[in-house]
């Protein structure tokens, strides 16, 4: 009865086992993976028109919104790319890091511009509504200037996510401001 008894406990042992290697070997199938790059990459372009704005207005329609949805794929990208990671996907977890540097690259040039230039924010990241931002065209001359080199060297360090951003704040940061 003994022998029966601790056959099948190694039996159920080794079924557990399996299930749960086999578990660990199947790929990352996240179905959000496509849906949150698309959503980056227009929220990347939707932002990039942003820079052309020069505070002569106020801001352009969808400002505030936009900023808040590029927040929150940033956070979504980075989940996913934990993910790709633990299952062991890196060329999809590098896709969602070369998604998410794009996306974050001009989320952090954005955010420059508007603190450099002394914009206040009624609630992170929205704007208080002003009928002009005068400051915001002087300052946004010197950050597009610095935006190549910035991207080169957060590239050639290979930060990613909350590293990458650090170092593009601190390197779009205009001296004397």
């Amino acid at each position: 009865m003994a022998y029966r008894l601790l056959l099948s406990g190694i039996v159920t042992i080794g079924i557990a086992a399996a299930a749960i290697a086999s578990a660990a070997a199947q790929p990352f199938l996240e179905t959000g993976v496509s849906s949150a790059i698309a959503r980056a990459s227009a929220l990347a372009a939707r932002i990039h028109a942003f820079h052309r704005w020069t505070g002569s207005t106020p801001p352009p329609a969808g400002y505030c919104p936009t900023m808040r949805a590029g927040e929150a794929v940033m956070v979504e990208l980075a989940r996913l790319s934990n993910r790709a990671i633990h299952y062991h996907q890196s060329g999809l977890a590098l896709q969602l890091q070369r998604t998410a540097d794009r996306l974050s690259d001009e989320l952090d040039e954005e955010e420059a511009v508007n603190d450099q230039a002394g914009i206040p924010y009624s609630a992170y990241p929205c704007l208080a509504v002003q009928p002009s931002y005068p400051s915001r065209a002087v300052v946004l001359r010197f950050i597009e200037a610095r935006v190549p080199s910035c991207r080169r060297k957060a590239d050639a360090a290979r930060a990613s996510f909350d590293a990458r951003r650090r170092l593009m704040q601190q390197c779009l940061r205009v001296p004397g401001t």
